[in-house]
C-alpha cells in the first residue's frame, strides 16, 4: 500500500541523493585514496568474446571480485593505470560467488576491512565500481535498506545503485571501510534490490586452498531456481507481478523460518495489505518494527494506512518516528504524498 505518486517517487530519489552527498557522503575528488584500491577486470572468452567488472585489493596481492565475472573464462586480469596484472591462482567459493585472485606483484594498497555487524538500517553507504566500462571507478550513494542473514553472513541491500561492469566492485561505510562486494540485483525495472556479499566472507575465503585455474564447480546461490533461492530473493518476482497470495505464502513461510528477521514480517504485511487484510498487515509490520525500529519501510507503510483510515494522531506519531531515523526523507515523502 504504496500512494507515492511514480513522477513524486522519482524526484524524491534524486533530490534525497543530491542532499546526501551534500550532507555526508564523500565528493569524487574525496575518493582518490580509496580509489588506487580499485582495479577494472579484463576477461577473455575466446574467439574474439570479452568482458569486463570490477575487484577491491582486500590484502597485498589479493583482488576480491564475483565469480560470476569470470567464471569458466580462458583467462583474466586486472587493469590499473593502462598497465595488466596476471593473477596466479584463485581463492573461489563458486556457490557464494566470491573469488580472489592472487598476484605476485600488484603494487596497490589493501582497503580497511569492516565489519556487516556494525551497520544497520538506514546508514549511509557508497560504492564503488567501473559501470559501463568507466575508465576509473565511480561513486554510487545510497544507504543499508536490509541485512539478509544466510549462511554464515549478513547479504546487504542497499539503495546505491549498480550497473554492468559493476559486479565485483566494493560497497564501503563514510569512513572507507569495506562491507562488502557488490552482486547481483532483482529482477525487472520496477524495484531497486541491490545486494552485496558481505565483507567476512572474504576472511573466510582466504584460509581455503587456492585453485590455479578458473573452471567454476557450482551456479552462484542468487542464479538458483527460483524455489531454491533464499527467501529474500523469492519473495521479490511475486512482488514485482503482484501476485499477493504467492507474496504471501512465500513471506509467511520465511516469517515462520526466520523470526528473528524483520523483512521477513515487513514483506508479508506488504502481501496483507494489498490483500485488503488491514489489521494483520499492521501486525506484522509492527512485528518488524519490534525487531528494527528502524525499519523506515513499515512505518512508511502504517502511514498508509492511516492515511486510508484517516487516522491523523497515529499520522503524526508515525512521522515523528520516521523523523527520527531519516528527517530529509520524511519531508519529501510529505511532499509526495499530498
Amino acid at each position: 500500500m504504496n500512494y507515492l505518486r511514480p513522477i513524486a517517487k522519482y524526484f524524491l530519489l534524486i533530490f534525497l541523493l543530491s542532499v546526501s552527498k551534500v550532507n555526508a557522503y564523500p565528493a569524487q575528488a574525496e575518493l582518490f585514496g580509496l580509489s588506487e584500491s580499485m582495479v577494472h577486470i579484463w576477461v577473455t572468452y575466446g574467439d574474439g568474446v570479452t568482458g569486463t567488472g570490477s575487484g577491491v585489493v582486500v590484502k597485498e596481492n589479493h583482488v576480491a571480485t564475483d565469480c560470476h565475472v569470470f567464471a569458466d573464462s580462458k583467462g583474466v586480469n586486472v587493469v590499473k593505470y593502462f598497465k595488466q596484472y596476471v593473477p596466479i591462482a584463485v581463492y573461489a567459493d563458486w556457490g557464494h560467488d566470491l573469488c580472489i585472485l592472487k598476484f605476485d606483484d600488484l603494487p596497490l594498497p589493501a582497503v580497511n576491512m569492516g565489519k556487516t555487524e556494525s551497520i544497520s538500517y538506514e546508514d549511509k553507504v557508497f560504492s564503488l565500481t567501473f559501470p559501463n566500462d568507466s575508465p576509473v571507478p565511480l561513486p554510487s550513494y545510497g544507504k543499508v535498506k536490509g541485512l539478509h542473514a544466510f549462511e554464515g553472513g549478513n547479504i546487504i541491500r542497499t539503495s546505491a545503485t549498480f550497473t554492468v561492469g559493476s559486479s565485483g566492485g566494493a560497497l564501503f561505510d563514510l569512513d572507507f571501510n569495506l562491507l562488502g562486494i557488490t552482486t547481483f540485483k532483482s529482477p525487472g525495472k520496477r524495484l531497486g534490490h541491490f545486494y552485496c556479499l558481505p565483507v567476512e566472507w572474504i576472511n573466510e575465503l582466504l584460509e581455503k586452498e587456492p585453485q590455479l585455474d578458473l573452471k567454476s564447480t557450482a551456479a552462484p546461490f542468487w542464479s538458483l531456481p527460483d524455489a531454491e533461492k533464499p527467501f529474500f530473493m523469492q519473495v521479490i518476482v511475486p512482488m514485482q507481478q503482484e501476485n499477493w497470495l504467492e507474496m504471501r505464502k512465500i513471506a509467511k513461510a520465511w516469517a515462520e523460518a526466520e523470526k528473528s528477521s524483520p523483512d521477513a514480517w515487513y514483506y508479508l504485511g506488504f502481501a496483507e495489505s494489498k490483500l485488503n487484510n488491514i489489521s494483520d498487515a499492521m501486525k506484522d509490520f509492527n512485528n518488524a518494527l519490534a525487531l528494527n525500529k528502524k525499519h523506515l519501510d513499515s512505518l512508511s507503510e502504517l502511514y498508509a494506512i492511516a492515511v486510508m483510515q484517516k487516522n491523523t494522531d497515529f499520522q503524526k506519531t508515525l512521522i515523528d518516528q520516521m523523523r527520527v531515523i531519516d528527517s530529509d526523507y520524511v519531508e519529501y515523502f510529505l511532499q509526495a504524498n499530498l
